[in-house]
């Protein structure tokens, strides 16, 4: 999560790696549901409804709490162009916002939604014909390209500004495509061994992240941590055994997504305020683990009472209007 106020002991340095983590592990997931029925016949149209549905109620979401959060600062015209790109995923502007170049205004957190879903174009357009020596490939080339972009910048925290919004493009493909990967060794039988408690997975997880960071050595670590460690990760935890713990991570799991992305219209006014009052040190860092507990908690309210009724609705009108569709 990104709502640490200004001058607050920075907890997890290497948070944003966070986003790599779930690039790969969407990958492995939609490898493992969608590989099998898009091979016999669902259309690549069926199947990015799916995806649409699953994700676009907190984009829309989302955003209307960003512009809630944003109506004093801009004019009419200005906050319902940014709304109206946002909810389009359609990044804003170049120069639209003289003191922002972030490429969603409203709502940061949602750039890398806009990479997940073309790389889920990309994958559902070219799965029928993705054998292993081509999967292979796209993950080796785009491995090389996320090295080339972490030692660039001496970091991976790149992409939702335009300057730097092309490296998206190598973090997104490496670590989807990686996950697709490791769905196919799993499923091949190459990871049976590869397996280690969820509080292990979680624990170490963590400890990736909180490591403080390595000054010119920084930009190694994040990308050896993404290239070598991530699908470890997602392989050992596809492999876990959760029967005491499958409340609690289905929980974590539903809650990641919504977290994400509904906390970047309320995050940069958290941290403004911080700064404003002048909340420093120990203060901030409480301030931020509250916020972070708040957050949550709105968020499991948002999926309860709109995500999922939002989403049983439009798949329910699915059903009724494209039988063939809803199959997916």
């Amino acid at each position: 999560m990104h709502v640490t106020p200004y001058n607050a002991i920075l907890i997890t340095p290497h948070a944003a790696l966070a986003v790599d983590f779930f690039f790969g592990l969407s990958g492995f997931v939609i490898a493992a549901v969608y590989e099998e029925r898009i091979k016999a016949g669902m259309s690549l149209k069926a199947f990015m409804w799916v995806r649409v549905v699953r994700l676009y109620p907190l984009i829309v979401l989302g955003a209307v709490i960003g512009a809630a959060g944003f109506v004093r600062l801009y004019d009419g015209g200005m906050l319902a162009l940014l709304f109206v790109t946002g909810v389009l995923m359609i990044p804003t502007p170049y120069g639209a916002l003289s003191e922002d170049q972030c490429m969603y205004a409203l709502n940061a957190p949602s750039w890398s939604l806009l990479w997940e879903l073309l790389v889920n174009l990309l994958y559902g357009a070219i799965a029928p014909l993705l054998h292993n020596r081509m999967l292979a490939v796209i993950v080796g080339v785009s491995a090389i390209a996320l090295a080339a972009t972490g030692l660039h910048f001496e970091t991976l925290a790149v992409g939702p500004y335009w300057p730097e919004g092309w490296a998206g493009l190598p973090r997104v493909m490496f670590s989807f495509f990686a996950g697709v990967g490791v769905y196919r060794l799993r499923r091949a039988g190459l990871l049976d061994r590869l397996r280690a408690p969820v509080w292990a997975i979680i624990a170490t997880l963590c400890g990736i992240m909180a490591m403080p960071r390595l000054g010119a050595w920084n930009g190694v670590y994040e990308v050896a941590a993404a290239i070598l460690l991530f699908p470890l990760l997602v392989a050992a935890g596809a492999n876990a055994t959760v029967t005491r713990t499958v409340p609690l991570c289905r929980t974590l799991g539903a809650l990641s997504y919504p977290v994400y992305i509904l906390q970047g219209g309320i995050a940069p006014h958290i941290r403004g305020l911080a700064g404003h009052l002048h909340i420093q040190g120990l203060a901030a860092t409480l301030l931020a683990i509250l916020m972070s507990v708040i957050f949550t908690v709105f968020a499991w309210i948002a999926v309860k009472t709109f995500d999922e009724p939002v989403r049983k609705w439009l798949l329910h009108r699915t059903r009724l209007t494209h039988p063939a569709k809803a199959a997916g």
